[in-house]
């Protein structure tokens, strides 16, 4: 991006939430249980603890760690970060003190933001144990110097301050102290590293800025037509970049209302749609099966859906139609992004229910997309290849890691994502599947995504995913784990006959698993990690 280019109308974060507490001052910002805050008070609160971040020491360039479940003092941590210049780093609260130390002292993080427990797991404790509880400071092997409690007004543990204290620890910086930081804030400045699941190896972690932050979630905003006034349901945790940014920044961005969920619970989200009347949600496929099922089993009539991302590589068209017929969504959304690349293509409200099925629909502007071949080299329209994309959108590279980031980023600017797929003759994208889960079965490249949606239209299940593990005599065969519908006597038996009738037969599994539930991730998608160490049993080749 060139000095003079510009990629909206706010210089930061910090000023764009200045501009909403001005303009939507009363509307409710958050909803968290009972309790509730306005853009206005949200954005005073934010202020106060920016001002203790810069009284705590923590400068323009320095990471401030949110390690908390989804809660409306995250929502004010982290536009205090952004308002003081410090760099926001989430983590999931699924990670472990192994995992987490590591991402403390490879980023110099000064100060943590979390709470005592989260579902069960003491978050300063286990790391304690691990690296030791400091004497002046929280922990003795690590270089943290502050951890701020969410969860606690005062805390008398050693280098721990309580969120109330905390925000009083900021009178010393005055409001013109604060406002000479902000001004110096601009679209360029890193506004948050976000590390990667490390599902290919070590956690890597991506830095994006305010400007492209602001403009890929604006676009994202309209291109969804979200307005002043949208109830949007955030399922997604903080610590995921469909929390954070198409979450807490949208809906600054837009003005809208977020109620908060930390942990899907079909029966609670149910209960939150009819109660705040809902606008906007958005999950995986699996979600809105969970939530169809829910309404079916209630009889409940929810009237208020308007908008819904069902963000999938291809999302079955029943599940479309019972989406609009019982949740009475008029706009249901596909859309393709990744944490390197922001959000880079988005299905449009004209599209019809085929294209929003198959296809994460056309790219965003500024964003541009090809498919290449192993070699680079672009492929002919409708050939598969990798997802390549280049634009705003793309990532500042991987936190101190220039090596990692020239392997990501190619000389000419393409961001290599490491997903299939191909452009369709309208220009939409038809994602076939991540390069890490295709496998190869008797020499025919096999692509879990396609399988999965092929065995969902049979209408025998409800949920379905597919792994591949060893097999001597075809290098790698399917493992299928199917969840059958509410009541069905399906069997593997039928399962298998049908894929075998309706498939070419180096797709069809060579093992059906039935059961109840399939394992989720953080962000409520397919944990395929999991499923892969399960299937290993299925192998006749050793371990998978």
């Amino acid at each position: 991006m060139s000095s003079t280019e510009t990629l909206t109308d706010y210089r930061s974060i910090a000023h764009l939430l200045r501009d909403r507490a001005v303009d939507h001052a009363d509307r409710i910002a958050v909803r968290e249980g009972d309790r509730e805050i306005s853009t206005r008070d949200l954005h005073r609160d934010a202020r106060r603890m920016a001002r203790a971040l810069i009284a705590a020491g923590i400068e323009p360039g320095d990471f401030v760690v949110c390690w908390a479940p989804n809660l409306t003092r995250w929502v004010i941590a982290a536009h205090a970060a952004w308002m003081a210049g410090a760099v926001l780093m989430p983590l999931s609260t699924r990670l472990k003190a192994l995992e987490v130390g590591p991402l403390l002292e490879a980023t110099g993080a000064k100060l943590l933001v979390t709470v005592g427990e989260c579902a069960g797991t003491r978050l300063i404790d286990i790391v304690k144990a691990t690296y030791g509880a400091g004497t002046d400071r929280p922990f003795d092997r690590l270089p943290l110097r502050r951890i701020v409690r969410l969860d606690e007004e005062s805390s008398s543990a050693p280098g721990e301050i309580g969120f109330t204290d905390f925000l009083a620890s900021g009178e010393s910086v005055s409001d013109t102290d604060l406002d000479a930081v902000i001004a110096g804030i601009d679209e360029d400045m890193l506004a948050e590293v976000m590390f990667t699941s490390g599902s290919t190896g070590a956690p890597k972690g991506v830095q994006l800025s305010h400007g492209q932050l602001m403009r890929a979630y604006r676009d994202w905003a309209d291109v969804a037509a979200l307005r002043a006034g949208d109830v949007y349901l955030v399922i997604p945790p903080f610590s995921h970049g469909f929390g954070l940014n198409a979450g807490i920044l949208a809906s600054a961005e837009r003005g809208m209302t977020m109620v908060l969920m930390d942990i899907f619970d079909p029966a609670r989200a149910l209960d939150l749609i009819l109660l705040h009347g809902i606008t906007v949600a958005s999950g995986p496929p699996n979600l809105y099966l969970a939530l169809l099922d829910q309404r079916a089993r209630t009889g409940a009539e929810v009237t208020t859906m308007r908008v819904c991302f069902i963000g999938a590589a291809s999302v079955p068209m029943e599940l479309l139609r019972r989406v609009r017929a019982e949740l009475g969504v008029s706009r249901a959304i596909n859309a393709y992004g990744l944490i390197e690349g922001c959000v880079v293509s988005m299905t449009r409200a004209d599209d019809p229910e085929d294209v929003i099925s198959t296809t994460t629909g056309r790219p965003m502007d500024g964003v541009e997309v090809r498919i290449v071949d192993d070699e680079n080299r672009p492929v002919p329209q409708g050939q598969t290849g990798e997802i390549v994309m280049r634009g705003y959108n793309v990532m500042q590279g991987y936190w101190r890691e220039p090596e990692l980031t020239a392997a990501a980023i190619d000389a000419d600017g393409w961001l290599h994502s490491g997903d299939i797929g191909l452009l369709e003759s309208h220009g939409c994208i038809r994602i076939v599947d991540r390069k890490k889960d295709m496998f190869t079965c008797g020499g025919f490249n096999v692509y879990p995504a396609e399988v999965e949606n092929l065995l969902l239209s049979s209408g025998l299940m409800s949920a379905v995913s597919v792994v591949g593990v060893p097999d001597r005599r075809l290098g790698e065969v399917g493992v299928a784990f199917v969840i059958p519908h509410p009541g069905s006597k399906v069997t593997a038996e039928a399962l298998t006959a049908w894929a075998r009738e309706n498939m070419a037969n180096y797709k069809v599994p060579r093992t059906f698993v039935l059961g109840t539930e399939l394992p989720l991730n953080a962000n409520g998608k397919v944990a395929k990690d999991v499923l892969r160490t399960s299937a290993r049993q299925y192998s006749d080749a050793g371990q998978a």
